[in-house]
């Protein structure tokens, strides 16, 4: 699993002698409760403690948090202040977040004490329309123990923080994409300038050799054993295929810690079957397992999508899965796929590891492995980038694991929603077939919608929104 590091955060208060307000209080106030939230939330936090009154104090407190490293620079409009003050910030090109907080109860004298949201109008403004500041900027409103303020800096914190770690990120494509998956194929130019993020291909016959030349003993029975799971039902007759997944894994996680890989797109067939005679799904089950994501059939979004997901839930397990059909009495959709699912994912009828369907022919020697399993009940997050990673896709839905399915992974999902509104089944196909996202959909267990969206966002990435169904075909604005 790849290290993940704790987001960079500074944060500054700009302020102004006339507005006469207890700036200077509220602000330590608010710093001070922002150090109490570091742990629970993954950041370090470094406060410019003495507010910002001249555009010098101005420019060198940017470029002590410059220096420091910040990955995130929260300037809190602790009163109004001149427009200039903000110029220093927005040269550093680091992520900026504005901070308004509200003016308390009118005094006496009547007088506005702070007029701190004008600020953050008139440095909003200054960003977008005049200084050539290149990322989006998140405003925040609210004391630092508000809910306003907390539930919205929090998911900014998540995402900011999966967007860092994810960046510098190395996927191995091993053995290209498979036959057919044209949708799949992406230009590694686009992932490196969206995400920062740097596909490495693979040679495929140098991991089968290298696998195959294996001699360690005492580490392939140890890698067997790992397979079998008290939950596990091993279908005994397929060791031999066992022993050639366990050889695969320790060559995959060599070359992930040689290369520096922190996720996989392996094109899980046909060339496996026809140069190693094995069915690598419960290969990629298990690097899930172990926090190394790991997509099927050379699928480079998905890898990043994948672990992107984990990263923002810390290291949750993922799995990638088909929409292969849909049941519009209920609203539920099928997710599946051959058996590429962690067992950790499944409900308690737990795993049989045995022959792939797909490839056991009449009369013929079986295939394995793959993971037939039901995905436990719960909530679920699907999202993923399209392969230009212009657009994201992302919904929720709960898994049924009782209503009936296909031998393979798989999970029924229903109560599905997009952006908190419901979502029929055939609006989400509606949706996804109309926006032409490819046909593969990362799945992790939590609600973390708002996070993957806004982690797309501060990468200049746009959300796919729903569409609701219709009979009639709706322009798809191509060229005449």
């Amino acid at each position: 699993m790849k290290t993940i590091r704790n987001l960079k955060v500074g944060l500054v208060g700009m302020m102004c002698t006339p507005f006469r307000g207890d700036k200077e209080h509220y602000f330590l106030e608010d710093w001070q409760t922002l150090l109490g939230l570091q742990e629970e939330l993954g950041f370090e936090l470094k406060v410019i403690e003495e507010g910002v009154y001249t555009k010098d104090e101005a420019q060198q407190s940017a470029t002590k948090l410059a220096e420091w490293g910040a990955d995130f620079i929260l300037v809190q409009s602790s009163s109004f202040a001149a427009g200039e003050f903000i110029q220093p910030f927005a040269a550093t090109k680091i992520r900026l977040g504005l901070w308004g907080v509200p003016e308390g109860v009118p005094s006496k004298e009547g007088g506005l004490p702070l007029n701190s949201f004008t600020g953050v109008n008139l440095y909003n403004s200054l960003l977008r329309t005049r200084l050539g500041y290149p990322h989006p900027i998140k405003w925040f409103f609210g004391r630092a123990e508000s809910p306003t303020f907390r539930e919205r800096f929090s998911i900014s914190m998540r995402a900011l923080r999966a967007l860092i770690n994810l960046q510098g990120s190395r996927i191995g494509l091993a053995g290209g994409v498979a036959p057919g998956f044209d949708n799949l194929i992406i230009n590694p130019e686009d992932l490196k300038r969206k995400l920062g993020v740097e596909m490495v291909e693979l040679n495929f016959e140098k991991v089968l050799e290298r696998a195959q030349l294996l001699r360690d003993d005492k580490r392939l029975e140890s890698v067997k054993s790992s397979f079998l799971k008290e939950n596990v039902q091993f279908d005994i007759g397929l060791n031999e295929h066992l022993e050639k997944l366990s050889r695969l894994q320790i060559a995959y996680l060599q070359i992930a810690e040689e290369e520096g890989i922190n996720a996989f797109a392996i094109s899980c067939w046909p060339r496996f079957q026809a140069d190693y005679g094995v069915a690598v799904c419960s290969l990629l089950g298990e690097l899930n397992t172990l926090g190394v994501p790991a997509a099927c059939e050379g699928d480079v979004p998905s890898a990043v999508s994948m672990l992107a997901l984990s990263l923002i839930s810390s290291g949750t397990v993922t799995t990638l899965m088909d929409l292969v059909t849909l049941d519009p009495a209920d609203d539920s959709v099928l997710l599946w796929h051959c058996g590429p699912t962690s067992p950790l994912l499944a409900d308690q009828r737990g795993v049989r590891m045995g022959s792939l369907w797909l490839f056991d022919q009449q009369g013929g020697t079986p295939i394995g492995l793959h993971n037939d399993l039901t995905l436990q009940a719960g909530r679920v997050t699907v999202g993923g980038f399209t392969a230009d990673f212009e657009k994201v896709l992302v919904f929720q839905g709960e898994i049924d694991p009782h209503k009936p399915s296909y031998r393979g992974s798989r999970g029924w999902l229903k109560n599905i929603q997009m952006r908190k509104k419901p979502l029929r089944a055939l609006d989400l196909a509606e949706t996804l077939l109309s926006s032409g996202f490819q046909h593969h959909y990362p799945v992790i267990y939590g609600e973390v919608e708002e996070a993957f969206l806004e982690m797309a966002a501060w990468a200049n990435i746009l959300e796919i929104k729903p569409i609701e169904y219709s009979t009639h075909l709706k322009a798809q604005g191509l060229p005449c």
